[in-house]
């Protein structure tokens, strides 16, 4: 919960910045008309405490861009580095080295690398392939337990306990008749979360949720949320679902819907300054009340984008988008200038001033002072949303791979 304060203090801070971005700017460069397939610009991500992006192009591996996306240099050149020719799904950094990141894809071969050295040398993660999501247990010092979801495959959550090297599925313990597994979630070494998108294949949505490192799974929703998971600062985790989200305060135990006319199944970002960003079919949106409404930012999209990502670095949003053509689009990539400024620091009011004493006032009683406000429960806050279990099913797959940003990001 942020305090009062600290609200004003973030949208006082930001409210001078949203008047000022600039326009979109086409930052293809030499990516443009690369050879390619279906998915062709993949995936975009902001490496974090740098001001290095990373895109995704499907058979030619991941590229990176220092200089604002003026040029792309490909990763997984150094010596000895296994090729990545999937259709890049996701990155996930360590929180404390992000030169050490672990990378998901489909198609192609390979589905999890994992580098030690910023990119300049990857090793594929055993035999795993088609994945849409990779999650790292970031409270293990040595990175052991890892999770891949496969990409429009029910019941294939695979799990590994030896940093890559062998995996197992555990998404064969939920129930069957279930939709597609594609992006767990390991909150902590026993607790993971895992979506089943309905998809195509019309099957049953939900969400579920383990507690004995996947050997049983409770349904914990009947919505099927759609692409990576988002889990901020303090520690909410969100989800696309149609033309909203769903949201969960209490580690995945209980799910509500969130806002809506988002654009279908776009992941939402987190910004520095605790802000949601979205995307609605012409505008980027921002909401700094946890997704219960949203509020235009900058100037008209020049496309409905796959997905958006900030880099803190360059201080832009980035955005992107694909077609099932065998090259990358010549305006795959687009970047907007979009400085969010220091935060405005409000001062706290001033205390009252103490009542004086008067001694030739009569003694009062034992009871406590009455301070106005009614005693509060030690019940959780109420939102205003009730949960919803109906979620819409999201758009039929084409076989493309999902959009995605990074919190990991």
């Amino acid at each position: 919960m942020i305090a009062a304060g600290c609200a004003l203090m973030l949208i006082t801070g930001v409210a001078e910045a949203d008047s000022a971005a600039g326009a979109w700017i086409n930052v293809t460069s030499n990516l443009a008309n690369m050879p390619s397939e279906c998915g062709n610009l993949t995936m975009l991500s902001p490496v974090p405490g740098s001001a290095n992006v990373i895109a995704g192009v499907a058979t030619r591996g991941l590229w990176q861009t220092s200089d604002g996306g003026v040029t792309w240099t490909n990763l997984g050149t150094g010596p000895g580095s296994a090729g990545i020719v999937n259709r890049p799904s996701w990155i996930a950094y360590d929180p404390l080295n992000p030169s050490t990141f672990w990378e998901s894809g489909i198609y192609n071969a390979g589905g999890a690398y994992k580098t030690t050295d910023n990119g300049n040398t990857f090793v594929q993660l055993g035999s795993v392939t088609h994945d849409d999501f990779i999650s790292v247990d970031f409270s293990d010092p040595e990175r052991k337990t890892l999770l891949v979801g496969g990409h429009e495959r029910s019941r294939w959550v695979y799990k590994s306990t030896d940093g890559g090297q062998t995996w197992t599925n555990i998404g064969a313990n939920l129930p069957e008749g279930t939709g597609f597994s594609t992006d767990p979630l390991l909150l902590d070494a026993q607790t993971y979360l895992v979506n089943a998108d309905q998809g195509w294949s019309q099957a049953a949505p939900g969400l579920f949720r383990t507690t004995d490192g996947g050997s049983t799974w409770t349904k914990v929703s009947s919505i099927g949320p759609w692409g990576p998971p988002l889990v901020v600062a303090d520690g909410t985790i969100y989800w696309a679902a149609g033309d909203g989200l769903v949201n969960s305060t209490d580690n995945g135990l209980t799910w509500s819907r969130v806002g809506s006319g988002l654009a279908n199944d776009t992941h939402p970002i987190q910004l520095p300054d605790g802000r949601l960003v979205g995307v609605k079919p012409t505008t980027l949106v921002v909401s700094g009340d946890g997704g219960l409404t949203w509020t235009p930012i900058g100037p008209q999209l020049p496309y409905v984008p796959a997905g958006v990502i900030y880099s803190t670095g360059q201080k832009a949003f980035y955005i992107w988008h694909w077609d099932c053509g065998n090259k990358v689009l010549p305006d795959a990539i687009e970047k907007l200038n979009y400085d969010l400024g220091p935060a405005v620091v409000t001062p706290p009011p001033e205390p009252p001033a103490p009542v004086p004493t008067d001694t030739n006032l009569a003694p009062m009683d034992n009871a406590a002072p009455d301070s106005g406000v009614a005693p509060d429960d030690a019940g959780a806050p109420d939102t205003g949303v009730a949960p919803d279990d109906s979620g819409a099913p999201p758009a039929p797959d084409t076989g493309a791979p999902p959009s995605s940003d990074s919190e990991g990001q």
